[in-house]
């Protein structure tokens, strides 16, 4: 009897238990403050102004994110015109400075020109060259490419005294449409170029450029410096 009493007992007081209460949430840590890539300077010839790029990283749904933005313009004048580069974000995407980082929305540069030398003025995109930090030279694609036609001839362009014409320059050589590992879907992607300098590094891009059926190509000659 006394053995059933103490059965019930414990039966009772088991129901009666307070029941444990689950773990806090683990809140998302903050993201980390931005910090600059690079900073870019044109050397040649001597433009004014700089560029910047930026990252920020941080963690959503238990995942690490990568964020970069750009910032800042360069502006030089010849006797071609006037002209102003920067950083703007493109559709394609790629892996990026760390193991396991993608970067969604590479980064090409941008090209704007005012013709100001009184007359026509053709850039003849299949002699546009651009040379990466090692010194190997790339086709390029500009604004205007699609990218389902990376490999088809490019039309030139005609920028008609005082027009304005905004471009963009980036390297074709690495653009491919694939899955990428341990991602969903199929994209545009590309090694990441201008994301990668590093201070002491540097890349060119040579403009074939014609004032009438005269050759007047331009190189510009940029540099990574420490913020």
């Amino acid at each position: 009897m006394n053995r059933l009493l103490l059965a019930c007992a414990i039966v009772v007081l088991s129901g009666c238990a307070v029941p444990t209460p689950p773990p806090p949430p683990v809140a998302e840590p903050a993201p980390s403050p931005p910090r600059i890539l690079h900073k870019l300077v044109l050397t040649s010839p001597q433009g004014q102004g700089a560029l910047e790029l930026k990252r920020e990283s941080g963690r959503q749904d238990g995942a690490e994110t990568v964020t970069d933005s750009a910032s800042g313009a360069i502006v030089v004048t010849d006797d071609v015109g006037n002209w102003r580069f920067a950083y703007t974000k493109t559709s394609l995407e790629g892996p990026g400075l760390a193991p396991e980082e993608w970067l969604i929305g590479l980064h090409a540069l941008s090209v704007i020109v005012t013709n100001t030398s009184g007359g026509d003025l053709d850039i003849d995109w299949e002699r546009c060259v651009f040379v990466d930090p090692a010194g190997r030279t790339h086709r390029t694609i500009h604004r205007g490419v699609q990218l389902n036609q990376l490999t088809s001839p490019m039309l030139s362009s005609r920028v008609a005294a005082g027009a304005t014409i905004n471009e963009f320059i980036f390297p074709a050589g690495g653009v491919r449409f694939n899955a990428p590992a341990g991602r969903s879907g199929s994209v545009w992607n590309s090694p990441a170029v201008f994301e990668r300098l590093a201070p002491g590094s540097g890349f060119s891009i040579v403009l074939a450029l014609k004032r009438g059926e005269t050759p007047a190509p331009r190189t510009f000659t940029f540099s990574a410096v420490a913020p």
